[in-house]
């Protein structure tokens, strides 16, 4: 059994809703990501697990070729779709894993994932495998939910109740140790957060499936540690975000 088989099913059926996904297309965290990497025109660009290619799409924005790597045909289909719809010709779309990767050693001059590293299986191996394929001075660009490592076990339980396929998002401190063991320096970061509807973090399962009402239950019965940390009001609580850059020296 592939141990992403949840992860290629959830996504697959839900490739369309996440294309639709105004949070994963709009929120400043992209933008925040792309001003930490400090693009230039001659680079080239990978998107690891790219989803529907939002990032992707961002980057080929900025610099001359972007390879956009997912396991999933129909998020990869969702990514060609929103480069033809930006007039993009420099976005390449690539089916393969994160954790081993199909390209040569330095062939890269940044790589990013947003919003998809806690769906792996081993984190440290994605780092490893960026730093692979990182020329000289590139740089790794990751953004993932976080909480602090105090209330990040309450997090991902209530992730897995609503997406069986999530695995474990990382702290921050957490990141900085993956980056730091792979090889990585410089490492930075900054937290973005916002306020998040129930309804909203839920999407795009449904309120009165049997994930939603186990969800809701979980914000109800959880440690007031985490209800506190994340400033659950009974309707809407703060969602944060890590964007951490480092570079290979």
């Amino acid at each position: 059994m592939d141990e992403y088989d949840k992860t290629k099913e959830f996504f697959s059926k839900n490739s369309q809703n996440y294309a639709k996904s105004q949070s994963h297309a709009k929120d400043d965290d992209l933008k925040i990501l792309m001003e930490m990497l400090s693009l230039r025109g001659d680079m080239i660009g990978l998107d690891a697990a790219t989803g529907s290619g939002f990032t992707a799409i961002e980057m080929a924005k900025s610099i001359s070729k972007v390879y956009a790597l997912d396991m999933v045909d129909n998020m990869l289909s969702e990514t060609a779709k929103l480069a033809k719809e930006n007039d993009l010709h420099n976005v390449i779309t690539v089916k393969g894993y994160v954790d081993s990767m199909p390209f040569e050693d330095k062939k890269f001059d940044v790589v990013t994932c947003r919003r998809a590293a806690h769906h792996f299986a081993d984190k440290d191996k994605f780092a490893s495998e960026a730093f692979r394929v990182l020329r000289a001075n590139g740089r790794i660009g990751i953004d993932d939910m976080t909480v602090p490592d105090s209330i990040i076990n309450d997090l991902n339980n209530l992730e897995r109740i609503r997406d069986h396929s999530h695995m474990h998002a990382a702290s921050v401190e957490g990141w900085r140790h993956i980056l730091s063991h792979a090889g990585f320096g410089d490492i930075k970061y900054r937290v973005y957060s916002r306020r998040m509807t129930f309804e909203e973090w839920l999407y795009p399962v449904k309120e009165d499936s049997p994930e939603g009402k186990e969800s809701l239950e979980y914000f109800h019965s959880a440690r007031d540690e985490f209800i506190s940390g994340i400033e659950w009001d009974g309707k809407s609580f703060k969602k944060s975000w890590a964007v951490i850059t480092g570079i290979k020296y």
